[in-house]
């Protein structure tokens, strides 16, 4: 079963779900591991602190290729309440930290997305908010609709390359 069949499969069963305290729900398939810190579940929309893929196919990829799958990732997540795209490369750690360009702002609340790609092959999307009084951002949930969930999950793993066959 597909990791997009194995979250249609499981999100009913999710439903009526809320809580401060995240519930991490994990889903793997062909090499890759989907994990979704869910704070809320309902019949159209969820919510949740962090989305993380990590997938054994990046796992031996050169720091050209992380680069490549951060820009592939960000032509094709669009949808967004912001767009992103790449701000920091960092090829000594291996880290390529994608951020929302420019970042939401809302009187004197600033929002932002942020992806890190990092070797070995893993990929994390936050959110956070930042108030103009407080210098350090707060972790806060991204809420959307189950599609828009599904969407990104299936454009996350679709940016990673395909195994070469030998």
């Amino acid at each position: 079963m597909s990791l997009k069949e194995q979250i249609i499969d499981s999100l009913p069963g999710l439903k009526g779900f809320a809580s401060q305290v995240p519930t991490t729900v994990a889903w793997a398939s062909d090499g890759a591991t989907v994990e979704v810190d869910f704070t809320a579940v309902e019949t159209l929309g969820c919510a949740f602190r962090e989305l993380r893929v990590v997938a054994a196919e990046l796992r031996e990829k050169s720091f050209e290729s992380l680069n490549a799958l951060a820009g592939q990732i960000c032509r094709k997540v669009n949808y967004l309440l912001e767009p992103i795209g790449p701000l920091e490369l960092d090829s000594d750690s291996q880290q390529i930290l994608v951020r929302s360009s420019p970042p939401a702002k809302t009187g004197k609340q600033t929002a932002y997305y942020e992806m890190r790609i990092a070797a070995p092959g893993s990929l994390c999307l936050r959110r956070y908010t930042r108030d103009e009084r407080n210098a350090e951002a707060q972790l806060c949930d991204i809420a959307v609709t189950q599609e828009v969930l599904l969407r990104l999950v299936d454009d996350m793993l679709a940016a990673i390359p395909a195994p070469v066959a030998e």
